[in-house]
């Protein structure tokens, strides 16, 4: 036998090159991850759409506010802040005008009842006042006393009683007469201490 016959190693057909590419097969957590990853990219988009929707409903200026249109939320804040505001600014006006008023009225009102209480402690039995003047410093009064003797009295009465020497500030008796019954007929002018006829001070010391 011949060992010296060629032979070849060229294929007599020639190499197909229509071969289809091999697939790999998808595995289950390659699709739950890429499930997870669209429902990552679907959530935060539909954050972020939400998030500016309220941003701008928020901060959406005033469109012809005066004639009912509408606001955002900070705009709207805004005018209701400003509104009362003014609404308290002028409530808080008026009372302090209320306050001044009252106190003013206050401060010029005169107490008579301490003058009467005060000439009811320090005035003798023998004296009887009839007539009674009030002006804006004291009182000027008529009245009658039994004896001479009792006008005396009073006198000293009001020179060393220490509730009459705080609030007596001046007095005088004068046009003495004698009545019809004998007794004797008198004039007396008091000038009292102004914190005497004041309301509002003797309102506190109550």
């Amino acid at each position: 036998m011949d060992s010296k016959i060629p032979t070849s190693f060229i294929p007599k057909d020639s190499i197909r090159t229509d071969l289809s590419p091999r697939r790999e097969p998808v595995s289950i957590l390659s699709l739950v991850a890429l499930v997870i990853f669209a429902g990552s990219l679907v959530y935060f988009a539909s954050l972020y759409v939400y998030r500016t929707m309220v941003y701008n409903e928020i901060n959406r200026p005033c469109v012809d506010a005066g004639s009912g249109g509408s606001c955002g939320l900070r705009a709207s804040l805004d005018v209701e802040t400003r509104d009362f505001e003014r609404d308290k600014l002028e409530s808080l006006k008026r009372l302090d005008t209320k306050l001044k008023n009252g106190s003013s009225v206050l401060a010029n009102h005169v107490a008579i009842r301490p003058l009467f209480d005060l000439l009811a402690s320090v005035t003798g039995q023998n004296i009887q006042y009839k007539k009674f003047e009030f002006n804006s410093t004291g009182l000027t009064l008529s009245g009658v006393a039994k004896s001479y003797e009792d006008i005396a009295f009073q006198q000293k009465v009001f020179t060393t009683d220490p509730k009459a020497k705080q609030f007596i500030r001046n007095f005088s008796f004068s046009d003495f007469a004698l009545d019809p019954k004998g007794q004797v007929a008198f004039n007396l002018t008091l000038v009292v201490d102004p914190s005497l006829l004041s309301y509002s001070q003797n309102s506190q010391n109550q």
